[in-house]
Parts: C-alpha cells; structure tokens; sequence
C-alpha cells in the first residue's frame, strides 16, 4: 500500500471513529457540536479548492466560500444524526449508511457543485485581479480559478453536432485547455460590466472561439498528428497497406538525433515531446497526462501543439521514405 493510500485509510478510519462516537453522545449538546465540527473540518481538508496559500488562513471570496460549505455540510450532518438517533434500531443500519466516509465526501462535493454559482466564479475572477502579475498569489488565484471552473459545470460544449464523438472530444479536450490557459494570461481583460456580467459568458465565449479554431488546426495538420489505438480501430487499411503509425511511433522512440527527446518543457527535461507524444499516441487524455507529470494541462497543450507544427517537415520527410 503506497504513503496516499495509507494517509486516506488513516482518515476513513478517524472519521468512522468520530461518527460513532457521535452517535453515542446523549443528552450532551456542546459534546455534539465539537464532535461534528471535528468530522467536519476533516472532511473540507479534501475540498476541491479554496486551498490555503502557504497554510496562511483563508481571506476574502475564499474564506466565504470555505464558511458557506462548512454551515450547510454542518446542517446537513446534524439532520443525518437526528435521523439515525431517532429512528427505531431496524432502520439505523440503513441510516448510518448516510454517515460513512464516503457518503460524507461525496455530500461534501455535492454542496461545492451547488455553491459554485456564476457570482462566485465572478468573485474568484475578480480576486485574481487583484494581485501582482506574475506573483505567487496570482499564481495561486488562477490556480483556485481554474479549478472552480472545471469544477462548476459551467463549461459549455459548442458546436457538438458537427463533428462526430471521437473528433468533438479530441476538439473539445483541445479547446479547454486553450481556453483556460487564455483565462490564465488575459485575466486582467475580463470586464465584469460586459457579457450581461457574467463571468462564464466570457469564459464560454472564448471557448466556442477556441473549438473552431481547434478544428481548423487539426483540419490543417492532421497528416502529422500521431493517432490513438482508438483511430486505428476506425481506419480500413488494405491488408498490404503501410502502417504509418507505428512508422511515426518507432521514428519518435529511436529518435537517433535526439531531437524530440531534447525538447521539453521548460526546467521539465523529463517532460520532453517524446514522452507526451507517445502518450497522446496510446490514447491518453490531456488530464490524464497533467496529472502523471504534475504539469498543468494548458501548458501541456501549448507546447504539443505548438512542437508538432514545427516537428511537421520531419515528420513528413520521414513517411515519404515508405512511398
């Protein structure tokens, strides 16, 4: 069992304690308060944002966000007690239910989803604004951004019936990685006095823009870009026909010149075009190669994009030898 999978064991284990330690407090008011606010306060360590900036404490839209999440995940779990405390031992097994761990969590993430209105993505916005270009709290703010955003729902999903499933979601998936990172440098830009003042009007504005502009790219190198298994499965090769991606695949790996090796991701010589490559190639998501490498997913698709383009001639030359 690897150290995070020890840690969140650990944490089930200490709420499953306090729940039932809760459940057995009678007629001790001030005992049940402190023991819910101790099941609560562990539970929001593992909110999906407003994270603490240097373990400083929580100020402004991220503290209000924090409270607003607290009171109704406290309100929410003295209903649960009641109900369990006050129904008759044949039904309390089927209540406690609602008090395990991962009910807990899950509760937990249903009233941020809620929460997370357009007043507030504004609100976190506007926050980011207010800090210093590039500052580690702006850094931070956009990150806390970011997430709310992906968090929220919000994100529209333009133009769907034009392009078949599998090329929407590559589009798609393109395009929200262009537009957070749009987002991330033009900020400043956001006018909360334009776009009926709602921030995810500008956000979404953008991000019809961005698939359009996605598809065009994609239309324009798509002789270059290296394909998924999934593609493959969809091509109809003629039983003699050359398999040009794994020609492309095996040019990438042997890479004789170490021309796609040496090109990384800045202070990132292990996250060189090679590996993100190969992993685009084997099907993976944006998201999943962000989180494998620690890098945040616009500038993961930043610099494939923009290597591919300049890689395209090489690539070229390279399959023209097989004809």
């Amino acid at each position: 069992m690897n150290r995070i999978n020890r840690f969140e064991q650990g944490k089930y284990q200490i709420l499953e304690q306090l729940v039932k330690d809760l459940l057995a407090i009678n007629n001790n008011e001030q005992q049940k308060i402190i023991t819910i606010n101790q099941i609560v306060v562990i539970i929001l360590r593992s909110r999906p944002f407003c994270h603490r900036f240097k373990g400083m404490p929580l100020t402004g839209i991220y503290q209000q966000i924090y409270l607003q999440a607290k009171k109704e995940l406290t309100y929410q779990l003295e209903k649960q007690v009641d109900a369990v405390q006050n129904f008759p031992t044949a039904q309390q097994k089927a209540r406690e239910t609602n008090l395990s761990p991962a009910c807990l969590y899950k509760l937990q993430q249903r009233i941020f989803h809620k929460n997370l209105d357009d007043r507030q993505l504004k609100n976190l916005g506007l926050a980011a604004q207010g800090y210093p270009l590039n500052s580690e709290l702006r850094t931070y703010a956009l990150t806390e951004l970011i997430r709310a955003i992906k968090y929220s729902g919000r994100l529209c999903r333009p133009h769907q019936q034009k392009f078949s499933s599998h090329l929407y979601q590559v589009l798609y998936e393109e395009a929200i990685a262009e537009t957070l990172g749009y987002v991330c440098l033009n900020i400043d830009h956001y006018d909360p006095q334009r776009g009926n003042q709602k921030f995810m009007n500008w956000v979404n504005f953008k991000l019809d823009k961005s698939l359009l502009k996605c598809y065009e790219k994609y239309h324009k190198y798509s002789k270059f870009e290296i394909p998924s298994t999934e593609n493959l499965d969809q091509i109809v090769q003629e039983t003699n026909a050359l398999d040009l991606t794994e020609i492309l695949r095996e040019y990438l790996i042997r890479d004789s010149d170490k021309i796609f090796q040496t090109t990384h991701i800045r202070n990132r010589p292990d996250a060189n075009f090679t590996q993100v490559a190969l992993a685009k190639f084997a099907g993976k998501s944006w998201e999943q190669i962000s989180e494998e490498l620690d890098i945040p997913i616009p500038t993961l698709s930043s610099f494939y994009n923009r290597w591919c383009r300049r890689f395209s001639p090489l690539l070229d030359t390279e399959l023209k030898k097989y004809f």
